[in-house]
């Protein structure tokens, strides 16, 4: 296992862990033979092994709580950017003008709208959902957007004037420029992006519950599926 010292508890380790050393002493006699704890040295030199076990545990869960942390912070980024940018398509009192790459302007009402929201399992999973939607579903601006930005999204109007959106969390793209080690391999990085992807859509999750009484949930669709 690589060590990035960004993670070693340093402080912990010798304002904490250190000092404690010599303490193991009394245990140390108990369970090693006395004539190896004869040495005042040897004593100390077992309990500072040990101290460095702690703090490489302490290590571990340093790295964990940073990459959880971190998937969770772009899940509220998403989720906030998400339900600001659709909150104003959905809850729109007038028809609204979506304009495709083609040019082609389609006006759609409101409560015409639905959107599937993707929450892929692992990285290819992110990829293939992604270039899929790319493939299928163009980009459609929206008319007088209320925002200095253009506001758009993926989807398709049918001839009944139903509009689909089709959504998906890019944010997870940027998983691999914060975690490298972590997404140097194309095997590393569909192993470790189960688990970020995990805590990710466990942040959505809690999202979802907390602001379930503003989230029309029989029109934006949350899936883990295909």
């Amino acid at each position: 296992m690589s060590v990035n010292f960004k993670f070693f508890p340093f402080k912990d380790f010798i304002f904490s862990v250190v000092p404690t050393a010599a303490s193991y002493e009394g245990y140390l006699k108990d369970i090693v033979p006395l004539e190896l704890l004869s040495n005042k040295f040897v004593e100390l030199g077992v309990g500072a092994g040990l101290s460095l076990l702690l703090a490489l545990v302490f290590y571990r869960e340093n790295l964990k709580s940073y990459k959880k942390s971190l998937a969770e912070i772009l899940a509220t980024g998403y989720f906030s950017n998400f339900t600001g940018r659709l909150g104003r398509i959905l809850d729109s009192k007038k028809p609204l003008t979506f304009v495709f790459t083609d040019n082609k302007e389609c006006l759609v009402n409101p409560e015409n709208i639905e959107v599937y929201v993707k929450l892929p399992d692992s990285l290819s999973a992110l990829k293939k959902y992604s270039s899929d939607v790319k493939k299928n579903y163009p980009i459609a601006y929206l008319k007088d957007s209320p925002t200095q930005d253009p506001l758009w999204v993926r989807g398709m109007v049918d001839d009944d004037g139903k509009m689909t959106i089709y959504e998906y969390p890019r944010t997870l793209f940027a998983l691999p420029s914060y975690l490298k080690k972590d997404f140097s391999t194309q095997k590393k990085a569909e192993k470790n992006s189960i688990k970020l992807f995990a805590y990710f859509k466990a942040k959505i999750e809690g999202f979802r519950i907390e602001f379930s009484q503003d989230l029309d949930e029989e029109r934006i669709r949350f899936s883990d599926t295909p």
